[in-house]
């Protein structure tokens, strides 16, 4: 990673901070989430994902269920939303 490449990562991470989980809410924004492993705190670049009513969050880009793997432990909105339909067929994708 180039200096300039970690300056333009480091003012992404002041203008959009990570949020605790208890703040987000099922209203289809797309956000990022950053999980936990024994070696620190590892954002998932480029995956996107929502939270469904039911407590589920679905990444968009492949659409699978999260409910094996690790517990995100902050997010971040994108400040996009999407329309439930869009959620729906992502969901329909993910238990096919």
């Amino acid at each position: 990673m180039t200096i300039k490449e970690r300056q333009e990562r480091e003012a992404h991470d002041r203008e959009n901070p990570w949020r605790p989980m208890s703040t987000a809410r099922a209203d289809g924004l797309i956000c990022d989430l950053l999980f936990d492993d024994m070696a620190g705190h590892f954002p998932t670049d480029g995956l996107q994902y929502f939270l469904d009513p039911d407590g589920t969050w679905y990444p968009i880009n492949p659409p699978i269920e999260m409910f094996f793997m690790r517990k995100p432990i902050n997010w971040r909105p994108s400040y996009v939303r999407m329309t439930p339909e869009r959620r729906a067929l992502i969901k329909r994708k993910a238990k096919g």
